[in-house]
């Protein structure tokens, strides 16, 4: 395990605080967008995706594991190259992804100026 670095900390509260859910008909709550960033001290990035296109990496709250059960939310964002998503299981942020659009690999996160909401 290794805490978050600045670029990936920066990427998550910016999508906590303006990224959207894919195909959701309601607005995502302040109050919920609140508790969310609540988490984020002491999350740590407990592994990466391993396929080798793309920096995505697993989350966790330092000594703890994933939840096994619990409410989904994605929350999405854009940049000309890839797509963003943060899952939220419950209340805790757990995985980061980067999908590149093309065949290209795509090794850091973009910043957050980069990065459409």
């Amino acid at each position: 395990m290794r805490p978050l670095s600045d670029r990936e900390r920066d990427l998550i509260v910016a999508l906590i605080a303006r990224g959207t859910e894919p195909g959701a008909d309601r607005a995502i709550a302040a109050s919920d967008r609140e508790r969310w960033a609540g988490q984020l001290p002491g999350v740590m990035v407990h592994g990466t995706c391993g396929c080798g296109t793309c920096p995505s990496i697993d989350l966790v709250p330092e000594g703890y594991d994933r939840p096994t059960t619990a409410r989904q939310t994605v929350l999405e964002a854009s940049t000309s190259t890839a797509s963003l998503l943060l899952f939220i299981e419950g209340e805790r942020p757990t995985y980061l992804e980067l999908a590149p659009f093309g065949d290209e690999p795509i090794t850091e996160f973009p910043l957050v100026a980069d990065v459409e909401f």
